[in-house]
């Protein structure tokens, strides 16, 4: 029987608990920047099968472990959907759609958005007036739904 307080059990149980503790957001990333389905779970369980290593090593721990999850999701994310194209993919960038999924998808603080980004908070402010002022336009060149008057 291996040895529960052994420096390999102690380091494994952690990565445990690291992959509790941000599996939910960074499948709900995934989600959003691949929609929800195979690939999505993919891109999740890549981003951990990555981050293992880094784990191991000591690179994961106090403020660094967050957006290090999210930004290699980001990447395990840009890997799947290089050869598919989303209907947003035409209203946005790709980096416009990580900044939305990360602002109003999984609802991050605009420091920690730039931190994973790796721009400035009045950058960050700037790209997100952006992809709000983008989006108000396309929904209002969108035609009007006529729905019958309910009586």
């Amino acid at each position: 029987m291996p040895d529960p307080l052994s420096p390999k059990a102690a380091t494994a149980a952690g990565f445990t608990h690291y992959i509790e503790q941000y599996s939910g957001s960074v499948y709900a990333l995934s989600c959003l920047l691949l929609e929800k389905g195979a690939r999505a779970e993919q891109a999740a369980t890549a981003t951990f099968v990555a981050l293992h290593p880094l784990w191991l090593k000591g690179a994961l721990s106090g403020d660094a472990a967050a957006p290090a999850a999210y930004r290699e999701c980001i990447r395990q994310c840009a890997v799947l959907a290089r050869d598919r194209s989303r209907c947003s993919a035409a209203l946005l960038s790709w980096e416009d759609q990580l900044a939305s999924a990360l602002w109003y998808g999984i609802q991050l603080p605009l420091t920690e958005i730039s931190q994973i980004l790796e721009c400035s908070v009045p950058e960050l402010k700037a790209r997100l007036r952006g992809i709000r002022e983008q989006m108000a336009a396309a929904h209002s060149a969108l035609p009007a739904v006529h729905r019958p008057s309910a009586g």
